[in-house]
């Protein structure tokens, strides 16, 4: 039996850990799921309204995913069938709420002006 030198062993061990992190992080997502929309563009109705069909289909997937863990075969499933969904979903979620926030969708419409008063003393 032929022994692999340890240097190969050690830049295998260091690619594995590198891709394993790769799955939840923001330059992964950024390059994985790019969106070929200008989210930037979207004003906030649109926004709010993809946030929701985004939270819909993560819902969907983390249903999915609950129900094939009742089988031995789970956690397979969930990795090879639905891992890539469900981190689409989130990451699509997490844009939208990102988006939101930036452009402050979410704060309270401003007052209405006053009324028009035409005397001089006001």
């Amino acid at each position: 039996m032929r022994k692999t030198p340890a240097s190969l062993l050690i830049a295998a061990a260091l690619a594995a850990g590198t891709v394993v992190g790769c799955g939840e992080s923001r330059l992964a997502g950024s390059l994985l799921y790019m969106a070929p929309y200008k989210v930037d563009q979207l004003d906030c109705a649109e926004l709010k309204k993809r946030q929701a069909s985004a939270r819909t289909r993560l819902q969907e997937v983390e249903q999915l995913r609950d129900k094939a863990n009742t089988s031995a075969a789970g956690p397979v499933i969930n990795s090879t069938v639905y891992g890539p969904d469900y981190s689409r979903a989130r990451w699509d979620y997490q844009l939208y709420e990102e988006k939101i926030a930036s452009k402050n969708c979410d704060a309270p419409p401003p007052p209405p002006p006053g009324p028009l008063s035409l005397d001089p003393r006001n």
